[in-house]
């Protein structure tokens, strides 16, 4: 197997939340009579009330904003790689071998390709880990049914040209490349 993943590193974003709060305020004056008044009596009986004024309501409104934004996910990074990321993170070494170790393990080319499916599924893999598990294989039918199925949980994406090189003849290496170009 070889050692990429010895160069494998994660560098985690920080997980943060960010939160504005203002709190509403609502300021109101009551009614304001700034006018006049005026009564007056003039003999027998006769009053005259005269009522003149400006009466004003004053209300103000500072509104409520809460901004949240999403807090980042964790980002990982497999050392010299900065391409299109097609999942993560990657399995470790340590899992890695155990993973090759099950498909080695296997008699038979079917079998092989079940448990690598499965692993595949069941994990993000980096190119050179695919490209370890599709060496077991002897043949390139086994070898390109896996390849076309892994192809959605592979983590550096943009290397899948790497993969190209584990068959025996080219008609495979075309068909999996029709099958790239179909899916994008």
């Amino acid at each position: 197997m070889k050692n990429i993943l010895s160069f494998l590193f994660f560098a985690f974003a920080v997980t943060s939340y960010a939160q504005t709060i203002m709190t509403q305020t609502t300021t109101t004056t009551n009614p304001a009579n700034n006018g006049m008044n005026i009564n007056m009596n003039v003999g027998e009986g006769m009053n005259i009330n005269m009522n003149m004024g400006n009466t004003q309501q004053q209300t103000t409104t500072q509104t409520t904003v809460i901004t949240n934004t999403a807090p980042q996910t964790a980002v990982v990074y497999v050392t010299g790689y900065n391409g299109k990321v097609g999942c993560t993170p990657p399995v470790s070494e340590q899992r890695f071998n155990q993973m090759i170790n099950s498909v080695k393990n296997q008699s038979f080319s079917d079998d092989k390709q079940r448990v690598t499916k499965q692993i595949v599924k069941s994990n993000c893999m980096t190119v050179d880990q695919l490209v370890d598990l599709l060496n077991e294989f002897s043949f390139d039918d086994g070898k390109l049914n896996t390849a076309k199925f892994a192809y959605d949980y592979i983590y550096d994406v943009e290397n899948y040209f790497k993969v190209f090189d584990v068959f025996s003849f080219s008609s495979s290496g075309e068909e999996l490349e029709e099958y790239i170009n179909g899916r994008n």
